[in-house]
């Protein structure tokens, strides 16, 4: 779980030309001034890494970047699974 949460974190901290640091697993999207657009393309950098789709009818408004990195790692314990 650590390892995915440090290249989201990576991820999303290249995106928005911020600090690695700033982000933590209870930052909320607000704080850190990630939109809609850039949650979409760390999630897409994830499934690029891991070649795993994760579903979007299943995404939701996160408030924080910990709940979606959860959602997100346990859709891909679950599919890492079934293979």
């Amino acid at each position: 779980m650590q390892e995915f949460f440090e290249k989201a974190r990576r991820i999303l901290a290249e995106q928005l030309d911020i600090d690695v640091d700033l982000i933590k697993m209870d930052t909320t999207f607000d704080e850190i001034e990630a939109d809609s657009i850039d949650i979409v393309e760390m999630i897409m950098a994830l499934e690029d890494i891991y070649d795993v789709e994760f579903p979007e009818e299943e995404q939701k408004d996160y408030e924080t970047i910990g709940s979606l990195i959860n959602d997100l790692y346990e859709f891909l314990k679950q599919s890492k699974n079934a293979k």
